[in-house]
């Protein structure tokens, strides 16, 4: 069954709370941050998490949906560091194990790749624990591509995070629907159309 992949709502900071400190528990070297740590954050943090990836472009946070339940999850940024970037972070990625293989990840990844593009973004970039080879190749798949940089892990610095990076392009067209990907004349890669 093919999952629903929607933006959070505002009123969803503890159903976020649930499933990031699930993801934590489960994969706790896929992260920058631990369980400890964030079990630790009040329910005010989660509500303002929610509000803020709810609507507009400095941050997004998407759920996918399988039977009602929440299966994965994955937040885009805006480069808060750097305001003049006209580029978007894709951080926190996580999909349970009884989803995974079933294109939840790829779906998720799409949902941040069209946000980024309506927002403006030009790349999408993260950040993936070396040795997480099952990401790489999910991401690969979705047209990333390493671009050499590394930097600890800020939890744990004996392992390295490596950057990824997708080109955005957007193609103005009224005679497509703003999620219709077609692959481009020029090249393999996925483009979507914005009107």
């Amino acid at each position: 069954m093919k999952p629903h992949i929607r933006r959070i709502r505002a009123d969803e900071g503890l159903h976020l709370r649930t499933l990031r400190l699930r993801a934590l528990a489960e994969a706790p070297m896929a992260f920058g941050s631990t369980l400890a740590d964030e079990q630790g954050y009040p329910d005010d943090v989660w509500r303002k998490r929610a509000v803020g990836a709810s609507e507009g472009c400095d941050r997004a946070t998407f759920i996918a949906e399988r039977d009602s339940q929440w299966v994965g999850l994955v937040t885009g940024l805006a480069h808060q560091h750097d305001p003049d970037n006209p580029g978007r972070l894709l951080v926190s990625m996580f999909v349970v194990s009884t989803a995974r293989r079933a294109g939840v990840g790829v779906a998720l990844v799409e949902a941040v790749l069209a946000w980024a593009r309506a927002c403006g973004a030009v790349r999408l970039t993260l950040w993936v624990t070396s040795g997480n080879d099952l990401a790489v190749v999910l991401y690969q798949r979705c047209g990333f591509r390493p671009t050499g940089a590394t930097r600890p892990l800020p939890h744990t610095p004996t392992l390295s995070e490596c950057e990824m990076i997708r080109g955005l392009r957007v193609i103005a067209t009224t005679d497509v629907a703003p999620t219709a990907p077609v692959v481009h004349p020029s090249s393999d890669s996925r483009i979507w159309h914005q009107p």
